[in-house]
């Protein structure tokens, strides 16, 4: 199937479950790239992309009762879903089938990001040092890292050694690192106002979403400071090991 019949294929299926790659530019690459496949059935369109080591799926359905099809191949299904729309079909059919929760993020929006936006002290990254870096802090199934030959590049901020103290992904949902030691040190802040000031400066609709775990108090207070605030949004990620 080629890009465009999925994007027709699409509006037969009216709720989003997963629906990262439901974004035009982030499906488009994905599908020239060859890393994303399709199934549909009555009930549910599947995706899957295969990443480096396993396959994540992510899918629309027709209504709330839909649950997914067996695929032995699936390690990580993420679920994106209203607070008081809870796919509970889809959760029984997980954990029924050997998933069990990884994470939860709540989704954080700010419709303009507050403070300079000037990049002062912040610089591209290869693609290589930003995966090597963000490999460290996250799980790929726990953030939409791209398989390694997709991977764009990013904004750093290095320390006088050289070194790599802070990271952005310049992705759909850019994941942002810093070192521990750099911590506290405003490197986190710099870093995602330099990533708005493209958004801004390429014309973009300035709304900006930063999906975080109830549990990362940095994070919390970080994007709060920069004006996002919680929305009812949430995001599951289901692992099978």
């Amino acid at each position: 199937m080629d890009y465009d019949s999925f994007l027709e294929l699409q509006k037969n299926y009216p709720r989003t479950v997963g629906n990262d790659y439901m974004r035009p530019d982030g499906l488009k690459r994905c599908f020239s790239s060859g890393v994303m496949t399709v199934a549909y059935d009555d009930r549910a369109l599947f995706l899957f992309e295969r990443r480096e080591g396993f396959t994540k799926l992510r899918f629309r359905i027709i209504d709330a009762s839909a649950v997914l099809a067996p695929h032995e191949e699936i390690l990580a299904v993420e679920l994106i879903y209203r607070e008081d729309q809870r796919p509970d079909a889809a959760v029984n059919w997980l954990l029924d089938n050997g998933f069990v929760l990884f994470k939860t993020h709540r989704r954080h929006t700010a419709l303009a990001i507050t403070g300079d936006l000037s990049p002062e002290g912040v610089e591209p990254a290869s693609a290589q040092e930003a995966y090597a870096v963000l490999g460290e802090h996250f799980c790929a199934i726990e953030v939409d890292l791209p398989c390694r030959d997709l991977f764009e590049g990013a904004f750093c901020v290095r320390a006088e050694n050289g070194a790599i103290i802070g990271v952005i992904h310049l992705g759909q949902r850019p994941a942002l690192a810093v070192s521990h030691k750099a911590r506290g040190q405003g490197v986190g802040r710099r870093l995602y106002r330099a990533y708005a000031a493209t958004k801004v400066r390429d014309g973009q609709t300035p709304v900006f979403h930063a999906w975080i775990s109830s549990d990362n108090a940095e994070s919390l207070a970080m994007f709060a400071g920069l004006g996002f605030t919680a929305d009812n949004v949430f995001t599951d990620c289901y692992v099978r090991y």
